[in-house]
């Protein structure tokens, strides 16, 4: 299996970000079904609606309880939305993050954030909020070709 990490991790000034997304509270082994319900869903909504999107799927992990994950499933749009039922619109506000970039597979990603995170006390930050994973490219690709951008809001 190829995994890597191929950026640096950087500070960034992330700008607000307008989204519509599914937050609900699951047990980590259910995450990837939920994910892709909650996709599919969104996605659904779009469709019917005339949306289009601004960038790829995201994930948040509002917390690291993996019998109680509090995790927030969405896409970021261009104007403000409110969505239906379920699916939330909402703003990611403006805010200064730490991001790296991952190569491989989805499940091999913790080896960069806990970089990521080691990065952050060495700087004297806090994390600030959730842990977001961006998803840069499509899931029909081999394991080795996936992209993910994984963004740790901070205080500094």
């Amino acid at each position: 299996m190829n995994v890597a990490i191929i950026s640096k991790i950087n500070l960034f000034e992330q700008p607000e970000q307008h989204v519509l997304s599914i937050r609900t509270t699951i047990h980590f082994d259910d995450y990837p079904s939920t994910a892709g319900q909650a996709y599919g869903k969104i996605m659904a909504y779009a469709d019917r609606n005339g949306l289009l999107f601004s960038g790829g799927p995201f994930v948040c992990f509002h917390n690291v309880d993996l019998a109680n994950l509090d995790v927030e499933m969405g896409f970021p749009v261009a104007k403000p939305m409110t969505g239906e039922g379920d699916i939330g619109g909402s703003v990611i506000p403006a805010r200064k993050v730490v991001t790296g970039i991952f190569l491989g597979a989805y499940t091999d990603t913790d080896p960069l954030m806990m970089e990521i995170l080691q990065w952050i006390a060495a700087q004297g930050y806090e994390q600030q909020g959730g842990i977001y994973h961006y998803y840069l490219n499509d899931e029909n690709r081999s394991e080795s070709e996936l992209l993910t951008q994984m963004v740790v809001p901070i205080l500094c």
